[in-house]
């Protein structure tokens, strides 16, 4: 009679770590990769934000309505004056909510931001004059310090949206950047404040 082979239990536990050392190996991937997931979405929402907002400053333009324009061009610079000008005829207030949120940062009509502070991010009062590599928006975790080729970002890790691993950044030239912890030192990427005020 032919005798039945199985595993041993040395050899069921050895197999079992290896998977376990495997999987603690590619977590880290893993979930770096889904940050970076998050992160991009963020920043398709930035551009959308960008995008309504050079369309309010380019109608302003030709029509000298200085209640409509790049931040800092508008009669009072301000949060609430931005998001009123852009929610009265290029965004409904959903949509404004919507681009405003962010992984663990959820803004909803009910409770409509007053401030930049209740949404996932800074905001500069940039201008049609600003340079192309001025920040426009930047996650609210990442605060720039400095000014010209000396800007540099330091991330909260209490700070929503994405604490300590990364941010989006969105330059009045348009580009929008998800950067990771380690791309930050970078002058080049992160882009130059200039003399524009956070709103």
């Amino acid at each position: 009679m032919k005798k039945k082979s199985a595993f041993t239990l040395l050899e069921l536990l050895i197999v079992i770590s290896i998977i376990a050392i495997m999987a603690s190996l590619a977590m880290p991937h893993i979930l770096s990769a889904l940050t970076k997931g998050e992160m991009m979405q963020t920043a398709s929402n930035a551009r959308q934000l960008y995008l309504a907002t050079q369309s309010m400053a380019i109608d302003a333009m030709t029509s000298g309505d200085t209640t409509a324009a790049w931040p800092g061009d508008m009669s009072s610079p301000s949060f609430t004056a931005w998001a009123s000008a852009l929610c009265s005829s290029y965004l409904s207030k959903s949509e404004f909510c919507k681009l405003c949120s962010a992984p663990g940062v959820i803004v909803t009509q009910d409770h409509f931001p007053t401030s930049a502070s209740q949404t996932a991010f800074r905001i500069y009062a940039v201008k049609e004059a600003s340079e192309g590599s001025d920040i426009f928006l930047i996650t609210r975790n990442a605060t720039p310090h400095g000014n010209g080729s000396d800007t540099t970002v330091t991330l909260d890790s209490s700070l929503r949206p994405y604490g300590n691993k990364g941010c989006v950044i969105m330059h009045r030239g348009g580009d929008a950047l998800s950067l990771m912890q380690n791309q930050l030192k970078n002058s080049y990427s992160v882009g130059t404040l200039g003399k524009n005020a956070e709103l």
